[in-house]
């Protein structure tokens, strides 16, 4: 029995996921970097959301150089 959201995705459908995927990633690192800086600035203290910028960069370019990795195999 095939299910129908359980298809594989088609080259335009995963263009536009990785798209999106981009665009987000991007949104959220410039809005916690504001934020930090923000914070930063006002307060001396850059807070949990430097942190969390961090970490999401550190697991982005993790996960990149894997998939890299095991692309150039």
């Amino acid at each position: 029995m095939k299910l129908p959201f359980l298809r594989r995705a088609d080259e335009m459908e995963q263009y536009q996921s990785d798209q999106s995927a981009k665009y987000g990633f991007i949104f959220y690192t410039v809005a916690l970097l504001v934020w930090a800086l923000y914070d930063w600035i006002s307060t001396g203290d850059s807070g949990w959301q430097f942190s969390i910028l961090l970490v999401g960069c550190a697991v982005y370019f993790w996960s990149r150089a894997i998939y890299n990795r095991r692309m150039s195999k």
